[in-house]
């Protein structure tokens, strides 16, 4: 089998920005600023945390709401897909059926 030429093409893993930003992150004061940067980022998630907690928001209130939301998701799913085959059946648009059983479109 003869191989074809893929003519002048060049790979975006070896362009200039790319190799740039390699020797820039080998520069011990780049990785410094850069370190500094992500303590300074961590430091304010968990002060930003702590506010959350300070104001009675608790871990697994947010799990619960989290896990009720995806139930919630798949209900709906499941519903809009009853409509959808319900639309099929009976040769409607499916928003015609929100009306008819007292749904709202919005929702």
């Amino acid at each position: 089998m003869k191989r074809r030429s893929c003519g002048s093409f060049k790979s975006p893993f070896n362009d200039q920005a790319s190799s740039q930003k390699k020797t820039a992150m080998s520069d011990p004061d780049v990785l410094r600023s850069e370190i500094q940067k992500l303590v300074d980022r961590t430091k304010t998630v968990q002060k930003d945390i702590d506010n959350l907690k300070n104001s009675g928001h608790d871990v697994t209130e947010l799990k619960k709401h989290m896990d009720m939301m995806h139930q919630y998701n798949e209900i709906k799913d499941v519903g809009q897909m009853v409509l959808g085959r319900i639309s099929e059946l009976d040769g409607v648009r499916t928003r015609d059926l929100y009306s008819e059983y007292g749904l709202d479109i919005n929702d």
